[in-house]
This record gives structure tokens, C-alpha cells and sequence, in this order.
């Protein structure tokens, strides 16, 4: 899945939108991601510039973006030169995934002064590297001393200098030092091979489609090849880069998706579906929300989805042996049945008898045999079932109370569960782990305490109708309760998946009406944000916000509610129309 130089340059083409730019917000989610809220002539953008070295990557984004509770080390640092810089320019240093970012901006006593920012997206050597005028190094988020690089070391006050490569740069090569290559090259190399060897800032992907398009296959030999051909489509290629003409394609079969590119590919031939896309950041917003959603956050939440995990294991034991016990008390008739047959008979039974032959008028008539304490006497007896009998109704009482409320417990497990599966930050984490502590699932930090308390509870997912009302989604429980009893008014609409896990979702009417197209609009965003989000159909349960009400002690996003109608409706598209709709 090829972040290449070709990618990278497409979105630099695309960064020129925000040139002139003033740096208004920083936030830093995770020690190598970095996003810059950029405001420009009206608009807002947001670029994310992301050093993780599993998949670095400069682009503009439209997802959420918030800052940890506890801020990393280089935080303060970007605020404190970054606030309130203009972007001057971006640009890419030669056909690299390295970019740099120069930056106006003013010192503490108000003189100009230039910055540059360097996101370098290789693989091995990502970072993000904050520099002065004369480019020396500020910060970075990631430090290299001697003892991990002799060759090329990243350290406050070092110069800055950029990763060397020892390929050609194809944009910059003639068609006659093309060829004279090729005819020195070996024969029975194969073509992907040779141009992915030497030249810089290329994939397998375009050095495949591009044998592909010169001999009609990827593994075609440079001695099998039409080298004027092969020359051709090479120069093809690096014409649409140097002059800015990019095709975006996402490549996908039955959902799955395969590749992306910046143009046009054609050696999957049939066995792959295109999907085209108006700019470059926008294909890899897409692609890395729908290929690797937030692994970050998957990665973190792992000690959650282990507690849950045993919370849920531990019930269903715990259910299963209040049941065993439960079974038992099913006899307890028969101990009152003992009780009144040794009452009824009381005036004909002696003390130290070992067990009394009675006749049994709760039945047949039939003779039945009682065990009877010898040392007791048949009053003492009958008050012995008597207590036996009221034991086991009071413990039936008690065990009933029990594996509902174990139930009711494995419910707000299961909800909990939903909600982990669409958390995006790491506040929302941190407010599950907050609500898995009040609930006694877990023990209370302390400290994760003091640092969350005045942070407000994060802010529900937002859309859009397709008459222009808001439509907010809570993510997790927290945000459900605070959604539904803080934000919502009295004639707004509620919505929730029925009997089943999952977001309490509000329609915002204020004084407006919405019609039938709003509401099975906030129905399916309801759907997809439950557990019936895979199913055909979801049916969802719907009534103005006055009608749900909170009981006394109950969990976090736990609810009632009444004078409701049901909408039946097939959940929003996750990868298409629930993307497109988020305001």
C-alpha cells in the first residue's frame, strides 16, 4: 500500500491550498502524529503529519483530532513556535517522502522570523522535525544520537540534514541516459525489479504498471522488453508527475481493499474494482480510515478488551452456577409439605422417633415416610422444614434478584464492548476506563483521576440531514448520558438501536420539523452505531427526548423510555455514505 514519492508530491500539489495559512490549533494524539489546524481565507484544514513507522504519511485530513490527557514531551514545545505561524510554502526535497514546511512567524518580543517544519515519511527514518532560519534543529518527535546512527544523527542543535539517497531521480534524467542504462542493465532482470533498484521515490506498484503497460506483464525481463516502449511509458509516467496531472484510484475487490495510486492502474485488470477520488489526501484519508482504522487506538484499548473480556467470562460463570442454585430451591414446596403433614399429625407423634409414616393429603392420600430428629420433638421438627422451606424461598428471592442483576451487568458489558469499537481518542479511552472504574469493573486510578477531572466529556460524533439538521452520535456511554441529558432539548428526537448495544443518537430540531428522509437518515446512523451494524436490517426505536428518562443508580448509558415509534432500516454504508455524511 505505497506511500511513494509520487503520493507525496500529489499532496504537496494540494498543500499550495493552504499556503498563506495561519497555524490556529496543535495537536499532538500520539507521540508521532502531529495535525495542524490551519485556517485560510474562511476555510479550515487540517494536516496530519504523521511520523508512526508503520505507515508515515503527510496529507490533509477531515477526522477528529485531539490531544492525550497527559501532552508528550515535544508538545509544548510545537505550541510555543508553531501558534499563530503562517505557512509559507511546502515543498518536497527532490523526488523524496521528505517535506518541508517553511514557516513565518515571530519571536517573544514580536521580530519576524522563519521556521521550517521537515516530515520526513521513510519508513526507517520518520520524523517530524521542527528547525530554526538557519535550520538548525529545535525538536523532534523522534531523537537519534551516535549510539543508533553513526551515519546521521537527529538532535536539538545539530543541522538538520535531509536523508540521502543513492537512486536517480527519474523526474530529472533524459530519455538518452534512460536507454544507455538499459542497455547496460542485465537481461534477465526483470523490469520491476531494475527501475524499483534505481531509481528514487518509486513502488513496486508503479514500477509493475509500468512493465505492465510496456511488455502486457509485471514480470517481464529487461532483455524481453521493447526498450523505446519501456521508455515511452517511463517518461509517461514522470511527465504526469513533473506537470501536477494526478489521477487518484483506490483499487478493492468485494469490499476488500487491495492498493491505492496516485494514476491510473491497469494490471489487475478485472480482478480489481476502481474507485476515483477528487485529490490525493482525500484518497488517503479515506483509505487509511477504512484499511487500518485507527490501530493506534486499537493497540491502546487491548487492556480494556482484556477486563471486559474476563468481566463477561466471570458473569456467565456467575450465572450459571445462581441458576445451579436456583434449581435446588425448586424443592422447597416439599419441606413445607413436611412441615404441615408433621403439624396436622402433631397430637400422635412421640419424641425419638427416627422418621414419621404420614399420610399425605396434598396428594393421593399415599403413605410417605419424613426423616425426623430423634432428639427433637415433632413441634421442633416441623419448625426445622418449617425454617428449611423459608430458607430456601428467601435464598430463591435473593437468587432471582441476583442473576437479573447479572444479566443487567453482562448488558452493560456487551455496551461497553460497542462503544470500544468506535472510540477514536484517547479521551474517549481514558472515559471508559473512567466508567469501567465507577461501575467497579476495575479499581480507580488515582492519578489518570486527577489528570482527566477537568477535561469536559469529549464531543459526540456530528452529521448532517439531508435537509440540514444536526444529527450528533454518542461514542461511548459517557457521551451517550451527556448527549441525551445535557445537550439534547425537550422536542429534540432520540434514536436507538432496539434491544440491542449500541449509541444513543439525537436529532436537533429546535423549532423545525424534519420529515421522513431526516429521520431514517439519524435511524440508520443509529444502526450502524450498534452491534447490528453487520446485520441486513436494524430496527430502531424513536421519540422526542422528554420521554427517555434515567433510573435512580443505574450504569452510564443505561435508559427508559416511552411513547417511541420503529423505524426498520438497513445501516449507513461505513465506507461510503457514512464517511460522506460526517459534517
Amino acid at each position: 500500500m505505497p506511500y511513494d514519492a509520487g503520493a507525496a508530491r500529489a499532496v504537496c500539489f494540494e498543500l499550495n491550498n493552504i499556503a498563506g495559512g495561519r497555524i490556529e490549533k496543535i495537536f499532538q494524539p500520539a507521540k508521532e502524529q502531529v495535525v495542524l489546524q490551519i485556517y485560510r481565507r474562511g476555510e479550515h484544514f487540517k494536516l496530519m503529519l504523521d511520523a508512526g513507522a508503520g505507515s508515515p504519511k503527510v496529507y490533509l485530513t477531515n477526522q477528529p483530532a485531539e490531544n492525550p490527557p497527559v501532552p508528550f514531551a515535544t508538545y509544548n514545545i510545537l505550541r510555543k513556535y508553531l501558534m499563530n505561524a503562517r505557512i509559507s510554502s511546502v515543498n518536497l526535497i527532490e523526488f523524496d517522502r521528505v517535506f518541508e514546511i517553511k514557516l513565518d512567524s515571530s519571536d517573544d518580543m514580536g521580530f519576524a522570523k522563519i521556521l521550517y517544519i521537515y516530515a520526513e515519511c521513510i519508513r526507517k527514518q520518520s520524523n517530524i522535525i521542527l528547525c530554526d532560519e538557519n535550520k538548525k534543529i529545535i525538536s523532534a518527535v523522534k531523537t537519534v544520537d551516535l549510539s543508533m546512527s553513526e551515519l546521521r544523527q537527529v538532535l536539538p542543535g545539530l543541522l538538520y540534514e535531509p536523508p540521502v539517497s543513492d537512486k536517480v531521480n527519474p523526474l530529472t534524467i533524459n530519455k538518452q541516459d534512460f536507454l544507455a542504462d538499459l542497455e547496460n542493465a542485465y537481461p534477465e532482470q526483470p523490469v520491476c525489479e531494475y527501475l524499483l533498484s534505481k531509481y528514487q521515490g518509486f513502488s513496486p506498484l508503479i514500477t509493475r504498471e509500468i512493465a505492465f503497460r510496456a511488455g502486457k506483464s509485471t514480470d517481464i525481463k529487461i532483455g524481453e522488453a521493447d526498450k523505446s516502449n519501456l521508455s515511452y511509458y517511463f517518461f509517461g509516467f514522470t511527465d504526469k508527475i513533473i506537470a501536477g496531472k494526478f489521477s487518484p484510484v483506490m483499487l478493492y475487490n468485494n469490499d476488500k481493499l487491495i492498493d491505492f495510486s496516485y494514476l491510473d492502474i491497469r494490471q489487475y485488470g478485472n480482478s480489481a474494482a476502481v474507485k476515483n477520488f477528487k485529490n490525493m489526501s482525500e484518497l488517503i484519508d479515506y483509505y487509511f480510515y477504512k484499511k487500518e482504522f485507527d490501530n493506534r487506538i486499537r493497540q491502546k484499548s487491548q487492556d480494556i478488551f482484556k477486563i471486559l473480556a474476563n468481566a463477561s467470562s466471570r458473569l456467565i460463570k456467575k450465572i450459571k452456577n445462581l441458576e445451579k442454585d436456583l434449581a435446588e430451591c425448586e424443592t422447597k414446596e416439599k419441606f413445607k409439605i413436611y412441615g404441615d403433614l408433621i403439624t396436622a399429625n402433631i397430637y400422635r407423634l412421640e419424641k425419638g422417633l427416627e422418621k414419621y409414616e404420614l399420610e399425605n393429603f396434598y396428594g393421593n392420600g399415599d403413605i410417605i415416610n419424613i426423616e425426623a430428629e430423634k432428639n427433637l420433638t415433632p413441634a421442633q421438627n416441623a419448625q426445622k422444614y418449617y425454617k428449611k422451606y423459608n430458607k430456601f424461598k428467601s435464598a430463591e428471592y435473593h437468587l432471582n434478584k441476583q442473576i437479573e442483576s447479572a444479566k443487567e451487568d453482562i448488558i452493560y458489558v456487551d455496551s461497553v464492548f460497542d462503544s470500544l469499537t468506535r472510540a477514536l481518542s484517547e479521551r474517549e479511552l481514558a472515559e471508559i476506563r473512567d466508567e469501567l472504574a465507577e461501575s467497579g469493573l476495575t479499581r480507580k486510578n488515582n492519578k489518570s483521576k486527577k489528570t482527566q477531572k477537568n477535561l469536559p466529556v469529549s464531543k459526540p460524533e456530528e452529521y448532517k440531514s439531508p435537509n440540514g439538521f444536526k444529527i450528533l452520535c454518542g461514542r461511548n456511554n459517557k457521551q451517550n448520558d451527556n448527549l441525551t441529558f445535557r445537550l439534547a432539548g425537550k422536542n429534540d428526537i432520540w434514536f436507538h438501536a432496539q434491544k440491542i448495544p449500541g449509541s444513543h443518537v439525537i436529532l436537533i430540531c429546535g423549532s423545525r420539523s424534519p420529515d421522513n428522509k431526516d429521520i431514517e437518515e439519524a435511524a440508520k446512523i443509529a444502526a450502524v452505531n450498534s452491534k447490528g451494524k453487520n446485520m441486513p436490517l436494524v430496527s430502531v426505536d424513536y421519540t422526542p427526548a422528554r420521554y427517555v428518562k434515567k433510573p435512580a443508580g443505574a450504569k452510564p448509558g443505561f435508559v427508559t423510555y416511552s411513547n417511541f415509534k420503529t423505524a426498520v432500516v438497513k445501516p449507513l454504508n461505513q465506507g461510503e455514505d457514512f464517511h460522506e455524511n460526517k459534517s
